[in-house]
């Protein structure tokens, strides 16, 4: 198995341990028997359905049988969960998606099959924790935007905090989808599969094979293969595109991520303007810019969501899935945002084109939510990356094997409570935030400088512990079952629930009062 991940020293005992295992896996059950002298071997996933397969001795055979059970190194390493998950999917792709007595792969099915694009343990994982981040960090910076909209149509409630919760919170709001669509893009950029990175594997070989001597030096110092590095310059047009056409997948997953971070980075300028001191830009200038940057950033966000559509055949087809909803979602949320930033132009309507601002980022925030709840269905490819949303199972989950001997069925994945708790401890931190930044607004009035910052420290406090519980999730690949593990988990979910309300409560006593 070829081993393709960005975090070349941790995986390279997870692809040893895990390589060998699924090879002896895969390997042991392309034999047809092992009475007769000679045995069938499987093709690769790179030759075509056609080609001959390759006889093996009886003395070959045995050796693949003799192979060692690498388990109890998985487990001291702590990989088993993610062994034994990524393990069902890997038999039920081969034992569901295979026909002939060699194990032919059928080329249609194998170009949205499982295998075929997540290849090894090390591209599941990454492709995994990747869409998490981005589908939470939309979830994130789209309730910012939600809560801090509303609250800005009344600004005559709000008095001195009204730059607190409505500024700075569409600050971290933009924080966050800044990383979002920073993520999408390098998803985009760095996608591979099976076929793809056999051909790069032999490319870079070959090419060392032909190196001369004299090219020793210069090979040396970091001309590694550009398909098998890891790229992390979210603007490599050309590369993306190129690689998705190869692929099969379409410029618009790209189209899509770009044209999102353009628009987040020309947003930027707003804050650029609002925070500049009025000594060196006027309040007409700042607000003029303001406006300009949000009502591109709300056209390229427009844009974003109608390349979602058309990678999800939203115009095309009434083949109603998560994608095709979330699609539809993003693009009603952009068009939210271009009403509002339009509506800001002119003057006696701030309400209007607050409110209208307040319903698309509303909208994101039921977008981003299918994203959430697509991820634990195991949909990868959320709204942007379709190709990843067809792994073999009637609905698009991947077929998995719970059992050796047992039925290939289709992975019923999707946990609403876990998704709805997701959303929890992202709801928790946010609402942290916001009191947190309540709480310091104090600091320059106080004459007790360390009261504030330990109350100040106290309101984030609920913000840490939701990150945690977010990254805790995202490495929990099956709830526990066992005592006491199991108790701290779900009761950790329910101390969520109390900070939550805790916090929301504090948000409204600090603005009412």
């Amino acid at each position: 198995l070829v081993l393709c991940s960005p975090m070349a020293e941790v995986n390279t005992n997870i692809g040893a341990l895990v390589g060998a295992s699924l090879t002896r896996i895969r390997r042991a059950t392309s034999f047809s028997g092992g009475d007769s002298p000679q045995v069938a071997m499987e093709p690769s996933l790179t030759s075509p359905a056609s080609a001959p397969a390759r006889r093996v001795s009886m003395r070959e055979a045995q050796q693949v049988k003799e192979l060692p059970n690498l388990m109890d190194r998985i487990q001291k390493m702590g990989l088993t969960d993610e062994y034994l998950t990524f393990r069902e999917r890997y038999l039920g792709w081969r034992q569901g998606k295979t026909r002939g007595a060699n194990g032919e792969v059928n080329d249609h099915l194998r170009r949205r099959g499982w295998g075929f694009w997540y290849p090894n343990l090390s591209t599941w994982q990454w492709r995994r924790t990747m869409s998490y981040w981005i589908s939470v960090t939309f979830f994130e910076g789209s309730l910012f935007f939600t809560i801090s909209s509303f609250l800005g149509c009344y600004p005559e409630y709000l008095g001195n905090l009204h730059k607190i919760v409505t500024t700075w919170g569409y600050l971290a709001g933009h924080i966050n989808f800044m990383v979002c669509t920073y993520l999408m893009c390098v998803a985009t950029i760095n996608l591979s599969n099976a076929d793809l990175g056999n051909m790069q594997k032999a490319k870079q070989t070959s090419v060392k094979d032909c190196s001369s001597s004299d090219d020793d030096e210069e090979s040396s110092g970091g001309s590694e293969d550009e398909g098998e590095r890891w790229h992390w310059w979210p603007f490599r047009a050309r590369m993306a595109i190129d690689k998705l056409e190869a692929l099969g997948a379409g410029p618009w997953p790209y189209f899509a991520a770009a044209i999102y971070l353009v628009g987040v980075l020309v947003m930027g300028f707003a804050f650029v303007a609002d925070f500049t001191p009025r000594s060196i830009l006027s309040e007409e200038a700042a607000e003029m810019i303001g406006n300009g940057s949000f009502w591109f950033g709300s056209l390229f966000f427009t844009l974003g969501g109608l390349f979602e559509c058309i990678e999800n055949h939203v115009f095309s087809s009434c083949h109603i899935n998560q994608a095709w909803v979330g699609a539809c979602f993003n693009t009603i949320g952009g068009l939210g945002f271009l009403v509002g930033s339009t509506l800001a132009y002119f003057p006696g309507i701030v309400f209007e084109a607050t409110l209208t601002y307040a319903i698309g980022s509303m909208v994101f925030t039921l977008g981003s939510g299918v994203m959430i709840v697509m991820w634990k269905d195991e949909q990868y490819g959320l709204t942007f990356l379709a190709v990843l949303n067809e792994l073999g199972g009637p609905s698009g989950r991947p077929m998995v094997v719970k059992e050796d001997d047992g039925p290939v069925e289709e992975e019923k994945t999707l946990s609403l409570p876990s998704a709805i708790f997701i959303m929890v401890y992202v709801l928790t931190g946010v609402l942290s935030v916001y009191d947190f930044m309540i709480t310091l607004s104090d600091l320059p009035t106080s004459k007790t400088t360390g009261r504030v910052l330990e109350q100040s420290f106290n309101a984030l406090l609920p913000c840490i512990f939701a990150h945690f519980m977010l990254a805790l999730t995202s490495g929990v690949y099956r709830t526990p079952k066992v005592a006491p593990f199991s108790h701290l988990y779900i009761g950790c979910r329910y101390l969520a629930v109390f900070m939550c309300i805790n916090n929301a409560a504090r948000l409204m006593h600090a603005l009412m009062w």
